[in-house]
């Protein structure tokens, strides 16, 4: 009815030896196919590991600070068939209780809520900051103070929440790309003129009278 499915690390370019610097994952969790696994950080590039299957995590055969190479084995999925893989969707539901909230991106095309930019805040004295992970991409649906990504000074890494809540509709940065206070991120089509509003006060405060 079910099998354990091996999730190795997939071609990572001329890399060999590549520290895992973050895990997202641990026995028992239940994880799609994209979600991300573990990121890596070659002396080049930080890269995020996404699973290549979907189902409960069985074993986690990576600690941190282990170095990895193009295949070898992450994590083994217990990938179930449709019925049993409805079940983890389901439970997530009692669990919940703001399941209203989830509803909301549904609302849109009624609700006629608009197009929101969302902009990295004021980071302080830092200028063009590298993003070195990023969570987001075109289509997924964000809640306030979801992170979007994470920028690394030289003195300090930070996330940067969504200050909207919606679908979004454009990611405008990726991997690499040195950002500044004021940049914009993402597009997000917010719910109703109550998220739009929500975002409102980031751009007055970044303007000092």
């Amino acid at each position: 009815m079910s099998q354990l499915i091996e999730v190795k690390v997939p071609d990572i370019g001329d890399f060999s030896d590549v520290p895992v610097i973050e895990l997202f994952v641990k026995v028992g969790d239940t994880i799609k196919v994209d979600d991300s696994i573990a990121t890596l950080e070659s002396d080049k590039a930080t890269m995020d590991v996404p699973s290549s299957a979907a189902g409960v995590v069985k074993e986690v055969l990576i600690n941190l600070g282990d170095k990895v190479s193009q295949g070898t084995l992450m994590i083994k999925v217990e990938a179930a068939g449709a019925s049993a893989a409805a079940a983890p969707a389901a439970a997530p539901a009692p669990a919940a209780a703001p399941a209203p909230a989830a509803a909301a991106p549904a609302a849109p095309p009624a609700a006629g809520g608009g197009i929101v930019e969302v902009k990295v805040p004021d980071i302080g004295d830092f200028d063009e900051v590298p993003v070195i992970e990023l969570y987001v991409k075109a289509g997924d649906t964000i809640k306030v103070d979801d992170a979007i990504a994470t920028l690394e000074s030289d003195k300090a890494t930070m996330d940067v929440p969504s200050s909207v809540a919606g679908v979004i509709k454009e990611v405008l940065v990726k991997l690499g790309d040195k950002v500044s206070e004021g940049s914009v991120l993402i597009k997000v089509e917010a719910a109703g003129a109550g998220a739009a509003a929500a975002s409102a006060p980031a751009p007055a405060a970044s303007a000092p009278a």
